[in-house]
């Protein structure tokens, strides 16, 4: 008799194809249970069903316990009033130990009883209809939080409405510049990071904010208002001082963040006469001069008010008016949509910084008024306060007047009859800290 032996290779195949018939069965035998388990589930729902019609039959008067509750466990297990209704079906459990069946009644006349099956659809006995169904559940879809409507404009007080446009509203915090809360998303969905400011301040979206209008002084309180004129006759020094006074993080504007504002309202085609970047001028605000320009006309005191479409346009002597020559327009746009007032014009500002005379890096240029194409600006003053890319006051962008004294103060912007001097690159250094005049003012930052 001859004997033959498995090679390596035709075991290797054989315990392959065990493993495969294996894997039919287990898949198989796991159809087969949820299926004898759901059999099991709706069964369970026909006899407490049929339990409570029992109970409703022998008790026509009562009405049944108004709850939505789990038989037996879970979250909300049902009260010993439910259970006495199911009489000894109450004791029927779902065949998978961390489900429960479910039983509901709104009115104490009609119920619903129900399992959850293997698919995760819903079998349930609806006694309105005396019908059994099975219900798709509806895949949960996350949500994310939306700021609402409150978001990124100016408010009177801390806002509290229409917070969220999708999502859940946290508590609002912050004194208003600016104003935080959180729309928190819902079913897994993203939280929205929400801000808004106080009346008159805006988020410039360069990373700090600003006043939108030159600090008035409203009861010895640096104010960002439209009401009155801007607060003058006050030095750096006290101008540090005022707006440090607001609160942590206030400070008189910086040198960094004018500049950064500067350039960026350069940038936005809004800015320009004829709505293309470098192309026409730039507005120069509330600043005729028939001395440093050619206006026809030549204001002696700040605009006499502010903030309305009333007030956008250098109209006449002292005069402000809803329409206007572009050059003296009075307002600069954001790409935010946000709008500043009187960063050219009006008045002179203090910044926060102050100059040391020389050339190179560090160093500022002593010169009277020049351009800011000059060569001498080319080494620091350009880079660091100027236009980029470079303009001049034949585009509106104000002149230079250099550093007389080592620690003057950095003055930017233009005043009310400085013509073509003005422009929200103009800047001026030749007033030491403890200087001060009609003709400069300040604005705050955060």
């Amino acid at each position: 008799m001859n004997e033959k032996s498995f090679t390596l290779i035709e075991l290797l195949v054989v315990i392959a194809i065990i493993g495969i018939l294996a894997g039919f069965i287990i898949v198989s035998m796991s159809g087969a249970s949820s299926s004898a388990n759901d059999s099991r589930r709706k069964a369970d729902i026909n006899q407490l069903s049929k339990a409570v019609m029992i109970h409703k039959t022998n008790n026509p008067d009562s009405l049944l316990p108004i709850e939505n509750c789990t038989i037996g466990g879970g979250a909300t297990p049902c009260s010993a009033s439910v259970l006495s209704v199911l009489g000894s079906a109450s004791i029927l459990r779902d065949p998978n130990n961390t489900q429960y069946y479910s039983y509901s009644s709104i009115d104490g006349n009609h119920y619903t009883v129900s399992a959850e099956l293997s698919d995760e659809n819903v079998y349930t006995f609806d006694s309105s209809t005396g019908q059994y169904t099975i219900e798709t559940l509806s895949p949960i879809i996350p949500i994310d939080g939306v700021c609402g409507i409150s978001a990124g404009v100016e408010h009177s007080i801390i806002p509290t409405e229409n917070l969220c446009s999708a999502g859940i509203a946290s508590i609002v915090s912050g004194d208003g510049v600016p104003y935080n809360w959180i729309c928190s998303g819902i079913d897994g969905g993203d939280d929205a990071s929400c801000s808004a400011t106080k009346i008159g301040w805006i988020d410039t979206g360069l990373g700090f904010y600003v006043m939108k209008y030159e600090a008035k002084d409203v009861g010895g309180i640096a104010t960002s208002a439209t009401s009155g004129t801007p607060w003058v006759n006050i030095s750096q020094t006290n101008a540090i001082a005022e707006c440090q006074s607001l609160g942590s993080g206030y400070h008189l504007i910086t040198n960094a963040e004018w500049t950064s504002l500067a350039r960026h309202i350069a940038a936005q085609p809004s800015n320009w006469s004829t709505g293309t970047v470098g192309s026409g001028v730039l507005s120069r605000g509330y600043s005729a001069s028939t001395t440093y320009a050619s206006d026809g006309f030549q204001n002696t005191v700040p605009a006499p008010t502010t903030g309305t479409l009333n007030d956008v346009y250098n109209t006449g002597v002292n005069t402000v008016g809803s329409s206007g020559i572009f050059d003296l327009k009075r307002i600069h746009s954001l790409a935010n949509g946000k709008t500043v007032w009187d960063l050219a014009g009006n008045v002179w500002e203090w910044n926060s910084d102050t100059c040391t005379q020389g050339s190179g890096a560090g160093n500022w240029y002593n010169s009277t008024w020049i351009e800011w194409s000059d060569t001498n600006l080319g080494d620091y003053e350009r880079s660091t306060a100027g236009p980029n890319p470079l303009y001049t006051s034949t585009q509106n962008a104000g002149r230079y007047l250099g550093c007389i004294a080592n620690g003057n103060a950095l003055i930017r912007g233009g005043k009310w009859s400085n013509g073509f001097v003005s422009g929200v690159f103009a800047l001026l250094l030749n007033y030491s800290p403890a200087n001060f005049d009609t003709n400069v003012g300040f604005r705050c930052a955060k």
